[in-house]
C-alpha cells in the first residue's frame, strides 16, 4: 500500500513538473521580446526597389523609396524615404516625403510626414500631407500648403492640383500674392 502512494504520489510531481514547464513555454513565446507579426499578417520587406505605371507605352509615374513594406493580405505596400516621379504634359514633378502609403489596388497613394514637391517648369508645392487619386490623377493636400511658381506665390487650407502642377485650384482660406 505505502509503495502505491510512493508511486502515485511520483506521477502526480512528473504530471505537476510537465504542465507546468508546458505552462512556462507556452507563457516564454508570447513575451514582449520576442518578434511580433503585425496585424495584417507577415510583411514583405524590399530595399530600394521602384514601383511604375505606364499608359500606352508610356511612363505614368515612378515611386521609389528607400525602403518598400508589402503586405500580402491588404495587399498596400508602406514606402520609406519616397520618391516620386508623376509624368504630364511634358512636364516632370517630383514628390519626396519620409513616408507613403499605396492601396493595394494602386488606386490612391497617400503620402505623409512633409511632403515637397517640384516640377520641370520651376514650380514648388509644400504640405504636411498629400492624396493622389490614381484614377483621376488628382493630388490634393490633406493640410495647408504653400505654392510657389515663377508668378505667383498662394498659400491655403487645401489644394486641389494636376499631376504637372500646372492646373490648380485652392479651396478655403487662400491668399495669392504676385511676384
Amino acid at each position: 500500500m505505502k509503495n502505491n502512494k510512493k508511486m502515485i504520489a511520483i506521477v502526480a510531481a512528473i504530471v505537476i513538473a510537465l504542465i507546468g514547464l508546458i505552462a512556462y513555454i507556452l507563457h516564454d513565446s508570447g513575451d514582449s521580446n520576442s518578434p511580433k507579426t503585425t496585424a495584417t499578417g507577415q510583411l514583405v520587406n524590399f530595399q530600394g526597389a521602384e514601383l511604375q505605371e505606364e499608359k500606352d507605352g508610356k511612363l505614368v509615374w515612378a515611386l521609389s523609396a528607400e525602403k518598400i513594406e508589402y503586405d500580402p493580405r491588404s495587399k498596400s505596400i508602406v514606402l520609406t524615404n519616397l520618391k516620386g516621379l508623376f509624368y504630364q504634359d511634358d512636364v516632370t514633378t517630383t514628390i519626396t516625403a519620409p513616408h507613403a502609403v499605396l492601396s493595394g489596388d494602386h488606386n490612391s497613394l497617400d503620402v505623409d510626414g512633409g511632403v515637397t514637391a517640384s516640377n520641370t517648369e520651376g514650380a514648388s508645392f509644400k504640405t504636411d500631407a498629400l492624396h493622389f487619386d490614381n484614377k483621376t490623377k488628382l493630388l490634393t493636400s490633406k493640410t495647408a500648403f504653400t505654392y510657389d511658381s515663377k508668378d505667383i506665390t498662394l498659400v491655403g487650407d487645401k489644394l486641389e492640383g494636376n499631376m504637372s502642377l500646372k492646373q490648380i485650384k485652392a479651396t478655403g482660406h487662400a491668399k495669392l500674392t504676385k511676384k
